[in-house]
């Protein structure tokens, strides 16, 4: 019986691996497994997130457009999707940013936007995430074990 499609790792007609994109329905970032552990698994009580804090954040993780580019989306809509009133989403976001979750990215009249610290989710290439690393100090992460600047082996660049 003849195969009529490609089996994954077969070569194509001009000699090109055959790729997909990943079983995502859109963008998707590389995220510190270590530093999401942590952030977390600290209970408030301990210096850590509350669950309102760690969800807004993790959607400002979800809602980042493209490699270090802010997240373009008005408090009204953030506060829509996450059912979290203007007022407490100012509260938390002011807290991410004080933690360094979060910087301040562009301004447009008196609405802000936000990017997530590249230390803790990127879309960029490992040489673009080790300069925009560089810019910014590492979030402020009760409970991370060792908060250093990631090691790179020699020869990544």
């Amino acid at each position: 019986m003849a195969r009529s499609a490609q089996q994954p790792g077969e070569s194509g007609a001009h000699g090109r691996e055959p790729h997909t994109r990943f079983g995502y329905i859109g963008g998707y970032s590389t995220i510190d497994n270590e530093r999401l552990e942590a952030l977390a698994a600290v209970p408030k009580e301990e210096g850590g997130l509350t669950d309102r804090e760690f969800r807004i954040f993790m959607w400002f993780v979800g809602a980042t457009p493209c490699p270090g580019e802010p997240v373009m989306k008005t408090t009204a809509h953030i506060g829509q999707r996450t059912g979290t009133s203007p007022d407490a989403l100012g509260r938390i976001v002011r807290k991410l940013v004080s933690r360094r979750l979060l910087f301040f990215a562009d301004k447009f009249g008196r609405q802000r936007f936000y990017k997530v610290s590249p230390y803790f989710a990127s879309q960029l290439t490992s040489v673009e995430q080790r300069e925009a690393i560089r810019a910014y100090n590492p979030p402020d992460i009760p409970g991370l074990r060792e908060l250093q600047r990631p090691r790179f082996v020699k020869g990544d660049q």
